[in-house]
């Protein structure tokens, strides 16, 4: 079984069908997650992809060193960097980045080994093929990039637990941070990690993607925002809006 994938997916991946089914992964409680199974009740052998968001999936910069720059070195790296963030406990997780270009930094995603256990056994319980696990973050990704320019760009992922920035370069990705959605300032945050960069360059655009039943309340100036979430049918329930602490 494929864990996931963090670079840019092309499809069909190995073992996976049209048809397969794709789920949100919130709560990653062991008992919470076979409730969410039986919830779907999903005829056996359906395949599935499982999108962990939240606290279950964690994000780093790799930076790029010539000294480590073989794939297994880098995977060391990655690693490292996680421990560096979160101490010990980051020993117990798994952790994938991309595709390694030569002199550029990498977007790493770590998540805890035993929920990849767990996701795996009581799929199998329930005789359903688990295709794919993939972070939240390169989920969304993957679905907006064909709408975004391959220029200096914010991509936002937001759902109702938590919002994931990602600043990306042409040539690299400069920042990732994960905010807790209850107390989003959106405006706030972009501009707090762009002057702590030292950008000079004129705001770039900021690339949108709500999950389902999420709505941002105001629009965000001074930043050029554009929604990336699909347009959803006149007859699905209204979406829920995020705090009031979100601002403009």
């Amino acid at each position: 079984m494929s864990r996931w994938w963090l670079d840019r997916l092309r499809g069909p991946w190995p073992g996976a069908r049209s048809t397969a089914v794709e789920w949100r992964l919130t709560d990653t409680r062991p008992e919470a997650i076979g409730q969410q199974l039986d919830a779907l009740a999903l005829p056996p052998g359906t395949p599935m992809t499982c999108i962990v968001a939240g606290e279950g999936a964690r994000y780093q910069i790799v930076p790029w060193r010539d000294e480590l720059s073989r794939p297994a070195q880098r995977q060391l790296l990655a690693e490292q960097c996680f421990r560096e963030a979160y101490g010990d406990a980051a020993r117990g997780w798994t952790v994938r980045q991309q595709a390694t270009r030569y002199g550029a930094a990498t977007l790493a995603c770590a998540i805890d080994t035993a929920l990849l256990d767990q996701l795996d056994a009581q799929s199998q319980a329930r005789r359903l093929a688990l295709v794919s696990v993939q972070p939240a973050l390169m989920h969304g990704y993957n679905l907006a990039r064909h709408k975004m320019p391959p220029d200096l760009t914010w991509f936002v992922a937001v759902d109702a637990v938590s919002t994931t920035l990602l600043l990306q370069s042409p040539a690299e990705p400069l920042l990732v941070r994960r905010i807790p959605s209850r107390v989003l300032d959106l405006a706030h945050a972009l501009d707090r990690d762009w002057f702590a960069l030292g950008m000079e360059a004129t705001r770039c655009p900021v690339y949108l993607l709500r999950s389902e039943g999420v709505v941002m309340p105001r629009t965000v100036l001074p930043w050029q925002v554009i929604d990336l979430t699909p347009v959803r049918d006149a007859a699905t329930p209204a979406p829920v809006a995020l705090s009031d602490e979100v601002t403009a």
